[in-house]
């Protein structure tokens, strides 16, 4: 689930500092990474997107990414981000079916297929489970169908893009007698120093072992040269 990359209307925190322009492509470079790197995860896959007349634009993104037979592009549900969620998931998992759904957003471009296997494997044994982000949201949230109504308060009085959202959600979950698996926290990168830990983690992990994600890092750095992190190196 995410947002088209229009300047000043995505990664604004990390625009702040590194320019609006800038952060746009950080996010596109995050959605296309998201998009190779899961392209064969879960039977299917849907690239849930806002607002609703960039909806060619992100087609055309997939295609020149060679990977729109991968993924169908679906509008987003209206309302605040817990209305958008949980109608993705009414959609998904409807109220007859038993699969499971998950949804990510555009934070953590490394997640991998692996990742998505983990999460699915969790949700045979529970009826949620939830990717905690250190900032105190959450990086991925699955789902065990079929829908209940149960679920819409999930996503209900979370006062989003705050610190309180992962305690608040595990609130709801507990007060809906939902059981619950988390998995391992991870950092989403909003901010210039989060994208500093990732360029620095990834450094050190490609000393010591090479890396799988070379062409995405150095997509990266092409796009920081103009920024305030083009010395990321000597911090």
């Amino acid at each position: 689930m995410t947002k088209y990359w229009v300047p000043g209307s995505v990664k604004t925190r990390l625009g702040k500092t590194i320019g609006m322009a800038q952060a746009a492509e950080v996010h596109r470079l995050f959605i296309s990474k998201l998009c190779a790197s899961l392209s064969t995860a879960a039977d299917r896959r849907y690239l849930c997107i806002t607002p609703k007349e960039h909806l060619p634009s992100v087609q055309m993104a997939l295609h020149n990414w060679k990977l729109s037979h991968e993924w169908r592009v679906v509008l987003q549900k209206p309302g605040d981000l817990g209305a958008r969620m949980s109608g993705w998931f009414r959609d998904a998992l409807g109220i007859s079916g038993n699969g499971t759904a998950i949804l990510i957003g555009g934070d953590c471009p490394l997640l991998s297929k692996a990742d998505i296997t983990q999460a699915t494997d969790q949700l045979r044994q529970c009826d949620v489970v939830l990717g905690p982000a250190y900032d105190g949201g959450y990086y991925l949230i699955g789902i065990t169908g079929p829908w209940r109504p149960e679920f819409e308060t999930i996503f209900q009085g979370i006062p989003w893009s705050t610190d309180e959202v992962l305690t608040l959600t595990r609130r709801n979950l507990e007060n809906a007698n939902q059981t619950v698996v988390e998995l391992q926290p991870r950092e989403d990168i909003d901010t210039e120093r989060e994208l500093l830990h990732l360029l620095q983690f990834q450094s050190q992990e490609k000393q010591m072992t090479g890396s799988e994600h070379d062409d995405f890092f150095l997509d990266l750095d092409s796009i920081l040269k103009t920024s305030s992190l083009s010395d990321w190196r000597n911090r």
